[in-house]
């Protein structure tokens, strides 16, 4: 009998515990007037708001609860397909999930939440409804399309300070007009099928655009010298990845612009300059620039001999592959082509006089 009585307590302990827990509960949920809490079935019937739910969004409970389905506060089909999207990830794990929503008051004040769902069980373990639990962001969600739209216009202002420096350069060296542009084409074109992320694609595209920016510390003269460059006018030119670095070292953009610009004449296996640099030691994007920027300057006529072509090209970075260029950027240099994925506009003729290959001392 006493092992029964103490049973009995225990047992009305547990539901006087539970009772309490249920009112704490109760309270909070009702208290809570800046956070909406809803439950529904799921059939989306709203059966429970709370007076956060009425003062964020204007309906009070006796219109909506039983009355209305949640479907009511959803702002347009992009909100309700999260939402059932949510619903049906509740149904299938059993587990809760987050999710941003952007909602309508009934005012018509349009809002953002973001919602914790969980789910709601009988007994026996089903899921028969979602209890959601909301918090207002659109502050956070106005400044971040502020934050966006800032980005956006840093990145046309930075687009255009590119493009005025390419024109820059280029006016200086005529017999190059275009080439950074191609090259940036080009390496964009390669980048993309290797697949690099959308931030690598975009700063190798403005990276191409003003490879050469050191060679504005070069004497016009020597860039369009129409003949061979002796020893001496070929160190100069070598200096240019370094007078680009120099030029662009201290300014924060959002890629290693002036690290790349360093490495773009370097080679695997060290032969490049202007720091012999190996393989490992040089950036990605800076082999990306590096086998665009070849198969450019081959493909093109300069001061001092026409243009080689682009079969010509392709066939000195495959001879090549794994020994001066990477052969990841080779393969997908090379397929850009030959799937007709890329091609040089105005692309210059091959000239009949070019029977070997020549240095390319001026790339």
């Amino acid at each position: 009998m006493e092992k029964l009585s103490e049973k009995n307590q225990k047992k009305t302990k547990d539901k006087q515990a539970q009772i309490i827990e249920s009112q704490l509960l109760s309270g909070i949920l009702e208290s809570s007037s800046s956070v909406s809490i809803i439950s529904t079935d799921l059939d989306q019937n709203i059966i429970y708001w709370n007076k956060g739910a009425e003062n964020i969004f204007g309906y009070k409970a006796e219109e909506i609860v039983g009355k209305r389905k949640i479907t009511i506060i959803y702002n347009g089909v992009t909100s309700k397909k999260t939402a059932l999207k949510a619903q049906k990830k509740i149904k299938t794990t059993k587990k809760g999930t987050e999710c941003e929503l952007q909602q309508i008051t009934k005012s018509g004040e349009v809002l953002w939440s973001k919602m914790t769902l969980t789910p709601s069980l009988d007994e026996k373990g089903n899921v028969i409804g979602i209890l959601g639990v909301g918090t207002d962001i659109t502050k956070h969600k106005s400044t971040e399309a502020h934050l966006r739209k800032l980005m956006h216009q840093l990145k046309k202002t930075l687009t255009g300070i590119i493009y005025a420096t390419e024109l820059i350069i280029e006016t200086r060296d005529p017999y190059t007009a275009g080439h950074q542009k191609r090259v940036a084409l080009l390496a964009k074109a390669i980048a993309e099928n290797m697949k690099l992320s959308d931030h690598q694609i975009e700063g190798i595209f403005m990276i191409g655009m003003i490879h050469d920016l050191g060679k504005i510390s070069i004497p016009a003269e020597i860039l369009s010298i129409p003949r061979r460059l002796t020893e001496a006018e070929f160190n100069l030119i070598k200096n240019h990845p370094e007078a680009g670095y120099d030029i662009l070292k201290t300014i924060d953009f959002p890629w290693p612009i002036a690290e790349i610009i360093l490495q773009h004449h370097e080679r695997l296996d060290g032969t490049g300059y202007p720091n012999r640099l190996v393989d490992k030691e040089i950036m990605l994007e800076a082999k990306v620039i590096m086998v665009a920027d070849v198969v450019e300057a081959m493909a093109s006529h300069r001061p001092y001999r026409a243009a080689f072509g682009i079969q010509r090209a392709l066939g000195e970075i495959k001879q090549n592959s794994g020994i001066l260029y990477d052969s990841t950027v080779v393969n997908a240099c090379v397929d850009v082509f030959e799937k007709e994925k890329f091609k040089f506009e105005n692309n210059e003729s091959v000239s009949p006089l070019l029977t070997s290959t020549n240095e390319l001392s001026k790339m």
